[in-house]
């Protein structure tokens, strides 16, 4: 069986998309599915490659048992368009933005983040980044909702 490819971007992958990868590498490990479906994380803008995560991010993480700290910030590039089952942007500029790099054939398979969360209070990911430790605590609650939603997802397709 073809594992699924599960790929999570934000603006520069050192807050919001790298949190929603170990999220959902957790869910998916809690649910059993950690050898069928795979994640990763990618900013649209590249100009902080191969830099870690956001201390104010790890730190939220870590206290939920989300360990961040072997991830390396990575631009999207082409091919991850077509690699990439499913692609999620944490907000609409990061959808717009993705939908302006991604080859037409291949835009089916973007989505916002929080379309996979129950009973979603916001449609978008807020970027914590110029704001207090609070901002990614409450980022973190968002991804968590919108994970543990797109796990259900998960566990319908993969039945199917």
């Amino acid at each position: 069986m073809k594992k699924v490819l599960v790929l999570m971007v934000c603006r520069h992958n050192i807050c919001r998309s790298p949190m929603a990868e170990g999220i959902l590498r957790n869910h998916l490990k809690q649910a059993g599915l950690h050898k069928k479906v795979k994640v990763n994380s990618a900013g649209t803008h590249g100009d902080g490659e191969g830099h870690r995560v956001d201390e104010r991010a790890r730190k939220v993480a870590i206290s939920q048992g989300v360990d961040l700290k072997k991830h390396r910030s990575r631009r999207i590039n082409l091919k991850d368009f077509e690699k990439f089952d499913r692609i999620y942007a944490m907000d609409q500029a990061n959808y717009v933005d993705l939908q302006g790099m991604c080859p037409p054939e291949f835009c089916h398979k973007l989505k916002l983040v929080m379309s996979c969360a129950d009973n979603a209070m916001y449609p978008e990911v807020p970027d914590p980044y110029y704001g207090g430790l609070g901002g990614f605590q409450e980022v973190f609650v968002l991804l968590d909702n919108a994970m543990s939603g797109l796990i259900n997802q998960l566990l319908y397709d993969l039945d199917s």
